[in-house]
């Protein structure tokens, strides 16, 4: 078998990120989503998405390179390759990528093809993708509602009734402004608590960056202990990835002034070397790797031996589609432990369109792992077709 193709899909749509009150639902990335496609001579193919700048991902998975190793593009390096030869794949495109890429955008291109490469071998296998990847331990996982904090404590506490009401047995907060205004904060803390109601998880995600007067700032060190002494009150489950991307130590630090502070932390960060600093660096708690940004499968199973030596917890990021969910959930499965899956309940209407048959939550509040042979995600292509639009 050999890669015919490489074909990066940009979506377009008309929806813009935020919660709004005025809204029941808020909304992620809903102007552009990015798609990869990898085609076999053999006509089985790969589908990922990816959460990144989609027109320059685009570029770099189909553009034109040049000559000399390094600078190379994606789609230029695969072309006649074994798909099934996974892991040297993944090596090989580090190297053709070097001098351009090694985090970001590259990247997560890298983990996109990566994804694909191991759906397409899953299905020649004929199994389940979580039968390549490990013994599967679990049939369902645990599902928490992935959201973005409301500006006003009544809207709050009415997303975490209506979540709690669907049956997610955990919900997570994130950004929205969280960590600057902590008498607010508090308010939309308590609310949330309150409509939960007991027996349910709460996660907090103030992000590790604010916007000011629509300029993005980092928040100062005191700011940051602020912050933290107000989510003690709410007792979260973890705090999400409130430290500089480039500042693991942070985290230790955090956690050396807040003993009772569970940190969480991945989903910007690439390579096992990254998460490595976040285990001896950051004494992170629960690592968070974002298969279409940390390097793909391929890290990600590199990963859990190792969280797993040191007693940390991973819950993967899966913030996008559901081809994101169904890769975390086959993944998630095969661990020795896994008590949560993300997921998304703010899809777009370009996140929430790609998949012909969606992902449902469960009475129980779990979620299938899916059962048939390669990813299990079975696309609509009018709908892709009818919402691509052309790489600019």
């Amino acid at each position: 078998m050999r890669i015919t193709e490489v074909t990066p899909i940009l979506l377009r749509g008309d929806e813009r990120y935020g919660a709004r009150d005025d809204r029941e639902e808020a909304t992620d990335q809903g102007d552009w989503l990015l798609l990869v496609r990898v085609a076999t001579d053999e006509g089985i193919e790969g589908w990922a998405d990816i959460e990144t700048l989609g027109p320059v991902a685009a570029r770099v998975l189909s553009g034109h390179g040049m000559g000399a190793l390094g600078f190379r593009t994606i789609g230029e390096q695969l072309v006649g390759r074994d798909p099934l030869d996974i892991r040297g794949i993944w090596d090989e495109l580090y190297i053709a990528t070097a001098y351009y890429g090694r985090r970001g955008v590259t990247m997560h291109c890298v983990s996109a093809v990566d994804n694909c490469l191991w759906s397409i071998r899953a299905q020649a296998e004929g199994v389940p993708l979580s039968g390549l990847l490990g013994v599967r331990r679990r049939d369902r996982l645990p599902a928490y509602a992935s959201t973005l904090f409301r500006a006003t404590p009544d809207a709050n506490a009415s997303a975490a009734a209506r979540y709690a009401g669907l049956g997610f047995r955990g919900v997570k907060f994130g950004w929205g402004g969280f960590g600057v205004d902590h008498g607010r904060d508090r308010e939309n803390l308590a609310a949330i608590r309150a409509a939960l109601g007991p027996g349910r998880t709460l996660m907090v995600d103030p992000g590790w960056y604010v916007e000011d007067a629509g300029r993005p700032r980092t928040r100062t060190a005191a700011q940051t202990r602020a912050m933290l002494a107000t989510l003690r009150e709410a007792d979260p489950y973890w705090v999400e990835d409130f430290a500089h991307p480039e500042c693991p130590e942070a985290y230790a630090e955090a956690k050396r002034e807040f003993p009772w502070l569970r940190a969480a932390a991945g989903e910007q960060q690439a390579t096992l070397w990254d998460f490595r600093r976040l285990v001896q660096e950051g004494r992170v708690d629960v690592l968070q790797p974002d298969l279409s940004r940390c390097g793909g499968l391929t890290v990600a199973t590199a990963l859990a031996p190792e969280a797993a030596a040191a007693g940390r917890e991973i819950v993967t990021h899966s913030w996008l589609t559901d081809l994101l969910h169904a890769y975390s959930l086959h993944y998630l499965s095969t661990l020795p432990e896994a008590h949560w899956v993300e997921f998304n309940v703010a899809q777009s209407t370009l996140s929430r369109g790609v998949a012909a048959a969606p992902l449902r939550l469960c009475a129980d509040g779990t979620i299938p792992v899916p059962d048939t042979p390669g990813l299990g995600v079975t696309l609509d292509m009018d709908f892709i077709t009818a919402h691509r639009s052309p790489v600019p």
